[in-house]
C-alpha cells in the first residue's frame, strides 16, 4: 500500500485487534456454562460391567459387521 503511513496502518491492526477481542468476550459472556448441567452423561447400569471373555475383547452389536481384511499398522500422510 503505497502513500499510507505506518502509523496508520499500526493503529487499524490495534483496533482490529481490540475490536475482535471485544467481540469474542462479548460471545463468550453470552454464552456462560449452567451449573445445572452434567460435565459427563450417566452411565447406564449395565454398561458399568465389563465384558465377560478375554481382556480387550470387544462385543460387537448388531448393527456392527466383522471384517476378514488385514488391520491398518500405519498411515502414510502425504
Amino acid at each position: 500500500m503505497r502513500g499510507v503511513p505506518s502509523w496508520a496502518l499500526k493503529g487499524g491492526a490495534a483496533a482490529l485487534t481490540v475490536l475482535a477481542m471485544v467481540a469474542s468476550a462479548s460471545y463468550v459472556g453470552g454464552h456462560v456454562k449452567s451449573h445445572s448441567a452434567p460435565l459427563r452423561p450417566s452411565l447406564q447400569p449395565d454398561t458399568l460391567q465389563p465384558p465377560a471373555g478375554r481382556p480387550g475383547e470387544l462385543n460387537l452389536g448388531s448393527g456392527v459387521r466383522t471384517t476378514s481384511s488385514d488391520p491398518v499398522t500405519e498411515v502414510n500422510i502425504s
